[in-house]
């Protein structure tokens, strides 16, 4: 049976060695082409409802100023009819801080994962039973594989417990930044792991960002819950946008070329009407 899927993107992490002034999450994988608009892209083309941006109040601007607050869903955009625009479908898409709270966990992008899933489902249930999200797919802008691949699958994303990507071996699983699905009964036993280390005692020379780095990998948190009958899909070719050693080799490859912005019809930064606000027309003297 398909089900809804909530697209999750975590930003906030441990910083690479770009050392720009913007986010690593904006480093640019072709011409006017940025990684977080390609694994938003990704989560449009698993179908996901929503998309929930994981990033901070010191990232989240110049992330919505590319983005916006939704997305058009590529499968539907050029679907054709009578009346084509009213196949379009749109994907909204949400920005959601990590607490301050949290600091300690900054760096651990599973917690990152787990955070903004758990956000999206008690804003989602606190709407509506019916409206919880309670099935998440995860996509990475430290990565970089062709988005489009995952049209063809979109369907056993959907209908699969567990479904990942997987290139020569690594995946999630391994640790590595490919896409996945979990579900709500995943989120909440990753939630037990990290509430197992609540109030735990650390030593003063010890980084507690460090030590949630560390200790709570992408591989050792999801390896845990994820099932281990997962459906595994191998992509066509895949780089990881981790540092500028690896950047390098992204951008002296020949995928590199594959790579392109899918349009502004697509995304751009586009906003919905406000509710309640009359729209003020101006008019010339002679009119």
């Amino acid at each position: 049976m398909s089900k809804d899927l909530t697209g999750i993107v975590p930003i906030v992490s441990r910083p690479m060695d770009f050392n720009m002034p913007w986010h690593d999450c904006l480093m640019p994988i072709a011409p006017d082409y940025h990684a977080i608009e390609r694994a938003v892209l990704e989560c449009a083309y698993a179908g996901c409802k929503t998309i929930w941006i994981v990033a901070n109040d010191d990232t989240t601007p110049l992330v919505r100023h590319r983005i916006g607050d939704y997305v058009e869903d590529p499968v539907y955009l050029r679907r054709m009819g009578k009346y084509p625009r009213q196949k379009r479908q749109q994907r909204s898409v949400f920005y959601v801080p990590v607490s301050v709270k949290h600091k300690s966990r900054e760096w651990c992008i599973s917690w990152t994962i787990i955070h903004g899933a758990k956000t999206a489902h008690s804003i989602t249930s606190e709407l509506s039973k019916w409206m919880a999200a309670e099935n998440f797919y995860v996509s990475f802008p430290s990565s970089v594989y062709p988005p489009d691949f995952i049209r063809e699958h979109r369907r056993d994303i959907r209908k699969e417990e567990n479904f990942l990507f997987s290139f020569e071996e690594k995946s999630i699983l391994k640790g590595d930044k490919l896409g996945f699905t979990f579900s709500e009964k995943q989120m909440n036993h990753a939630l037990g792991l990290f509430q197992k280390e609540h109030g735990a005692f650390f030593d003063e020379k010890e980084d507690e960002r460090e030590y949630y780095f560390n200790n709570f990998s992408l591989d050792k948190v999801f390896g845990q819950t994820m099932a281990k009958e997962s459906m595994k899909i191998e992509i066509p070719w895949y780089h990881s946008l981790d540092g500028w050693e690896s950047y390098c080799n992204y951008l002296s490859s020949e995928e590199r070329k594959e790579i392109r912005h899918p349009g502004k019809l697509v995304i751009s930064y586009r906003e919905y009407s406000p509710i309640g606000r009359d729209v003020e027309k101006t008019l010339d003297e002679d009119d």
